[in-house]
């Protein structure tokens, strides 16, 4: 899995993207300032950016498991999880997978553990946005109301470089959870005891406040949990408020315990095999 390292401090973070993304989307919280006392990680998932896809279709447990294996690839012991939208599914189903290798969890603009389902009409919508690049461009920009990013023509063309399998697939797998029980992530998420936070923005037309309530009551067992709502911002919170988010994240990690040192010296970016 490819990936970009900014910072040198003791505490390591490893940043998760959504779909129709990759590291890219977190260009601007690397670059927020925020002192020495801590190291983010932002990964490629498989299918995404620069990292190689996984056989067989989409799956969030695929991507979850693969995640648990980048920070141990990392030499990471027990790093703070932040996913956004997908990446958010992504991270709780590396928290069910191995609940004692995270010291937290921030899942911003997170679907719910329980999934979430597109109404089937869309999906042909979904399957053009490969073709048709102003259509997508229009999507995306819709998830950021409030900004346009000076990249956003490269952010539109890592979208169309995603595993061609994912721009349905993906919407598929996050569907699967709610259409199959076995799937669900809910009960694996019960013993998790550290931090989370979930954030999400008044404007999000995606994550709704109720999907939002339902991530924060999977996480029972957590000694420190709590439900942000953001006014006046979108879906895409890490560009459309990255020095927000980045001070929010610092906060956010004094609550937390065990992220690890750097197990060498920190690089600007890399892969994973």
């Amino acid at each position: 899995m490819a990936y970009v390292v900014a910072g040198r401090g003791a505490r390591s973070v490893l940043l998760v993207h959504g779909n129709f993304a990759s590291k890219r989307w977190f260009a601007p919280l690397l670059a927020a300032p925020a002192g020495d006392h801590d190291r983010l990680i932002a990964l490629d998932l498989p299918g995404f950016g620069d990292s190689e896809r996984l056989p067989g279709p989409p799956s969030i447990a695929a991507y979850g498991t693969a995640l648990v294996g980048a920070a141990r690839a990392l030499g990471l012991e027990r790093p703070v999880l932040l996913g956004h939208s997908l990446g958010g599914t992504v991270a709780m189903a590396a928290a069910a997978a191995a609940p004692d290798a995270w010291a937290g969890l921030m899942l911003v603009s997170s679907g719910a553990p329980s999934g979430l389902t597109t109404p089937e009409a869309h999906y042909a919508l979904l399957a053009a946005f490969r073709h048709d690049r102003a259509l997508l461009a229009r999507a995306l920009a819709a998830t950021m109301p409030t900004v346009v990013p000076d990249d956003f023509e490269t952010l539109v063309d890592d979208a169309l470089a995603m595993d061609p399998e994912g721009f349905t697939g993906n919407a598929r797998a996050l569907a699967a959870l709610a259409e199959r029980p076995e799937l669900d992530l809910t009960p694996h998420l019960a013993p998790f005891a550290e931090p989370v936070l979930v954030l999400r923005g008044a404007l999000d037309t995606l994550v709704t406040t109720e999907m939002a309530a339902t991530t924060l009551a999977a996480f029972g067992s957590s000694r420190f949990a709590a439900l942000e709502t953001w006014d006046d911002l979108g879906h895409g919170l890490p560009l459309e408020a990255p020095t927000r988010l980045r001070h929010r994240l610092a906060t956010f990690l004094a609550r937390t315990h065990g992220a690890s040192p750097p197990a060498r010296a920190p690089t600007v970016g890399g892969a994973m095999t």
